[in-house]
């Protein structure tokens, strides 16, 4: 992949859309962790929600990259995932918005 310049105004909107997506997915996590607590039956399931954070974690970790490199990849990646939309990135340049649906329509 060729590498873009983000021009400042991008970076700037990278940088919200970016945090939008992370807290959209911490949320969803916040939120089935307590349908997941409202449902203990016995004390093994402490160590099941272990699990599913240590799962959950590894996967947002891997996910979450904000190297301009790799964001297109990023983004297209939120978006089919759901944790962002294709509009939130409006003012980024049409290169680059081209660029994710691409990536949109090979996922």
């Amino acid at each position: 992949i060729m590498y873009l310049k983000w021009s400042k105004s991008e970076k700037i909107i990278a940088r919200q859309v970016f945090n939008k997506a992370y807290a959209n997915e911490i949320k969803e996590i916040e939120q089935e962790i307590i349908k997941k607590t409202k449902n203990f039956k016995d004390k093994n399931d402490v160590w099941k929600i272990h699990d599913f954070l240590t799962k959950r974690r590894e996967a947002v970790d891997s996910k979450y990259d904000y190297r301009y490199s790799v964001l297109i990849m990023v983004f297209a990646r939120l978006i089919k995932e759901g944790y962002i939309s294709l509009t939130d990135l409006e003012g980024l340049a049409e290169e680059k918005l081209i660029r994710i649906k691409t990536f949109l329509e090979f996922e």
